[in-house]
């Protein structure tokens, strides 16, 4: 199981995966944009918590953590160098997160990840180029 977080500028979204991509649970909250960085980290943290919970299994059933956020991040490193209507600067939010859940973390622009999950579970799942 996968846990996937949306990091957007009105909600945070939550959703635990399974390994083909069926969403066992999700919960969303409104993102609060006048907060720290550190204060939406803690919000994220939780809710994943809150979810993976609800759906009757531990932090330990969770293989890992994707996170898509809007802005500039730099993936290979975990650090969220720049969101527009969020205060992210220089944010190592792989390493804040796993201040709460010790789990690898994946770091990504929100529309690539949305591209990725088109193509492997939504709209483009059996669509190939030749």
């Amino acid at each position: 199981m996968y846990i996937g977080i949306d990091l957007g500028g009105t909600n945070i979204k939550v959703g635990l995966v399974d390994s083909e991509g069926n969403i066992l649970e999700k919960a969303s909250i409104p993102t609060n944009a006048t907060s720290t960085s550190e204060d939406i980290i803690k919000d994220m943290a939780t809710l994943a918590l809150q979810v993976i919970e609800q759906a009757g299994f531990t932090v330990n059933d969770v293989k890992s953590i994707g996170i898509g956020s809007p802005g500039t991040p730099d993936c290979e490193n975990g650090m969220l160098i720049y969101t527009n209507n969020l205060p992210f600067r220089n944010t190592p939010i792989r390493a804040e997160i796993q201040k709460y859940i010790n789990l690898p973390v994946h770091l990504n622009n929100d529309a690539n990840c949305a591209a990725l999950g088109e193509a492997y579970a939504g709209a483009a799942k059996d669509v190939h180029h030749s």
